[in-house]
């Protein structure tokens, strides 16, 4: 749920970390490879109109198994590659995967979709919207200019089966280059939600506004717990992950 340049904030704080020494990573290879998994999952698909087909659970059923999971009992392939680039390009769409389900499990259900907050869950859904906006702008700030760079590097190579090479480059290219140039961000969302880019930028330039809607019900606090949270739940799943393929 959180958006690419989280994801990827998170990428490159995983490999800057002690952590990262689990992957033995080629820098030179592998950490492009790592980075441009962990934002795969978004990318769009036309052929696909189920997020199960890209994120392996839905929001309307429970979550039986954790979605990394799912992803390699569906996908045997995946889950001893011997290609060290697809090795670390699975283990950065772990990583993302298992973001997302502390995300679905630990906030946008019981504080949005189930929350008591607000006039309404509409109300609640555009603030989610706010929330990710402000986490993104945040994130994209973080990231050095030579993330761009290595997501550039990274070649796919017949990596999935449910998500083609042109789908990949394509979304790698379209996300390396809003990090050098212009976010598309709040065009994105705006369109997803019926805002106009101008109409979120005064609400998120507001804090008095940004107070009201968001962080009188979540404070910033809070929210740093979580994503702390968040963080030490995909490194863990990373490793059990890491520990499966040294099997």
């Amino acid at each position: 749920m959180p958006t690419p340049f989280t994801h990827l904030a998170y990428a490159q704080r995983m490999l800057d970390s002690a952590d990262s020494c689990l992957l033995m990573l080629n820098p030179a290879v592998e950490r492009p490879a790592f980075l441009l998994g962990s934002v795969a999952a978004d990318a769009r698909v036309p052929a696909l109109d189920s997020r199960a087909a890209t994120h392996f659970y839905t929001y309307t059923e429970p979550m039986r198994d954790h979605p990394w999971r799912v992803m390699l009992a569906q996908n045997p392939y995946l889950d001893h590659p011997t290609d060290p680039a697809l090795a670390a390009f699975v283990a950065g769409y772990v990583f993302h995967l298992a973001m997302d389900e502390y995300w679905s499990r630990e906030m946008l259900g019981p504080h949005f979709a189930h929350g008591t907050w607000g006039s309404s869950r509409a109300e609640r859904f555009y603030v989610l919207h706010l929330l990710l906006i402000a986490m993104d702008e945040r994130d994209e700030r973080t990231l050095p200019p030579h993330v761009a760079a290595e997501l550039e590097r990274c070649q796919p190579n017949h990596w999935l089966g449910f998500m083609s090479d042109d789908i990949l480059s394509d979304w790698r290219d379209f996300i390396a280059r809003q990090i050098t140039g212009q976010s598309e961000t709040l065009r994105i969302f705006g369109e997803r939600i019926g805002r106009s880019p101008q109409e979120l930028r005064q609400v998120l330039d507001s804090a008095e506004q940004m107070h009201h809607l968001l962080y009188q019900h979540l404070t910033p606090s809070f929210l740093a717990d979580f994503e702390q949270h968040m963080y030490d739940f995909a490194c863990e799943q990373l490793a059990v992950f890491a520990r499966q393929g040294s099997r």
